[in-house]
């Protein structure tokens, strides 16, 4: 099968320009061609199309090859160029050559154009390809060079000694430093722990890779930050080049988990239960105070509904809670009735509130829940004690106003008539107890003998 051919051929006769076409398809070339015969046309076939070669005679009127050799290299363009002429000399086809001609092949000699096409086609070929990979090298390093210099997460490498041989903007900034700060200098200058850096440094010798290795950078301003460390060796040959260190600032992220476990301290050391539920009423977690109060293991409820302490004869309290609670409303010192595990009853205060994730939309349902079991029993004492009190002021009334008594025998007449002892009528009506003694003055008069004699 002939192979395609674009030829723009520079020749001022016609039938040469014939010769030179029938000699490419004996060569098995089905050519596509041009001829032109001034600078003029050749530069307008030279913007108006892309040729595979270009075939020019050496003498031409007014021109000759090597003018049009220097109009094409102008343009940059990596074409092969092949003279062929009848009356070029070796001195010409050198001078040729030099201005960067591809090969010359004598009009007496066509055979020798088709070995000579094939030849610079394939060199032609071959730059093209060697162009392409170094761009895509060129391009390549680039994009890596502006993925360093841009990541956003900080990157060094080091010697095996541990020296920063460069470093991205992103630690810079996390750190405070200028390049000249920081490259050249050993990573100890800002690592606080030796022992730390000792460790990072062996196991990279050792050709290891690290993985979320937490320590602390001392920034500029004195100040410490928590970063984790991701590292590997780029090696040549088996030989230790550089390390590449990804550096991630993790200070934030350390301080949330500190205050994470605080909180969790303090909901796990809460004697009221404090549980966590999807907006459905899913447990989802549960303290040691919820373990306490209703007897029931964190694994035994989670993942069941929170509605398994709610009594039977009150089915409809979760779905209107969960109903508020999705609106975005807290519920504060809400009274009712929980089950324990062993199905007694247990009064509680309930403050519901919504669980809000990083966009404020309610995801789920924190519960905090109080044991009210003492409060009502001090509420029952204190309303039975009032209620006593009340009876016994009630009692103490009956006592008020006009008396009737005797005034010899000191009997009372009570509401029916009857006439009682006053010890009798007064213990009746109250809680007071009467003792018997003899006062003084009656000592006196009534029982001399028992008075001390001076």
């Amino acid at each position: 099968m002939s192979k395609p051919l674009r030829v723009l051929i520079v020749e001022d006769s016609e039938d040469d320009t014939l010769f030179l076409v029938r000699e490419l398809k004996r060569g098995g070339f089905a050519p596509d061609f041009q001829r032109v015969d001034n600078l003029t046309a050749l530069s307008s076939a030279l913007d108006q199309g892309q040729w595979d070669i270009i075939i020019s005679d050496h003498t031409l009127p007014g021109f000759g090859s090597l003018h049009a050799l220097n109009l094409v290299r102008q343009r940059g363009l990596d074409v092969p160029f092949i003279v062929v002429s009848g009356t070029i000399g070796e001195d010409a086809a050198v001078k040729a050559m030099k201005a960067g001609a591809n090969d010359y092949v004598m009009k007496a000699k066509l055979s020798r154009l088709q070995p000579a096409v094939e030849r610079e086609l394939g060199e032609a070929s071959s730059r093209r390809i060697r162009r392409e990979a170094e761009a895509a090298l060129q391009r390549s390093e680039q994009e890596l060079n502006d993925f360093f210099e841009h990541a956003p997460l900080g990157l060094h490498w080091m010697s095996p000694e541990g020296t920063i041989l460069r470093v991205n903007q992103a630690e810079l900034e996390m750190l405070g430093y200028q390049q000249e700060e920081y490259v050249g200098r050993p990573l100890s200058d800002f690592c606080p722990d030796r022992n730390a850096v000792d460790h990072l440094l062996g196991r990279l010798d050792r050709g290891e890779s690290l993985k979320a290795f937490e320590t602390q950078l001392r920034c500029k301003d004195k100040s410490l930050r928590q970063v984790q460390i991701d590292a590997n060796v780029l090696k040549e040959n088996g030989k230790f080049v550089h390390s590449r260190c990804f550096v991630s600032d993790i200070t934030d992220r350390k301080r949330g988990e500190q205050a994470s476990a605080y909180l969790a301290a303090i909901v796990n050391s809460s004697d009221d239960a404090v549980i966590g539920t999807t907006l459905d009423g899913v447990i989802q977690s549960w303290n040691i105070g919820a373990e306490r109060m209703y007897g029931y293991g964190a694994k035994e409820v989670i993942g069941r509904p929170l509605s398994l302490l709610v009594p039977p004869y009150r089915p409809e309290e979760p779905p209107s809670l969960y109903a508020r609670i999705k609106n975005g409303e807290w519920i504060g010192n809400y009274e009712t009735i929980r089950l324990r595990k062993d199905g007694t009853r247990v009064p509680v205060s309930l403050t519901f509130s919504p669980i809000l994730d990083q966009n404020e939309c309610v995801v789920g349902i924190s519960a905090i829940e109080r044991d009210m079991t003492d409060r009502k029993v001090s509420e029952e004492e204190r309303l039975k004690l009032i209620a006593e009190l009340t009876v016994a002021l009630g009692s103490i009334k009956t006592l008020r106003g006009l008396i009737p008594m005797c005034a010899w025998c000191k009997k009372i007449r009570d509401d029916k008539g009857y006439w009682e002892q006053v010890e009798s009528f007064v213990a009746q009506r109250t809680e007071a107890e009467f003792t018997h003694s003899i006062c003084p003055d009656c000592q006196t008069r009534v029982r001399p003998e028992l008075t001390c004699q001076p």
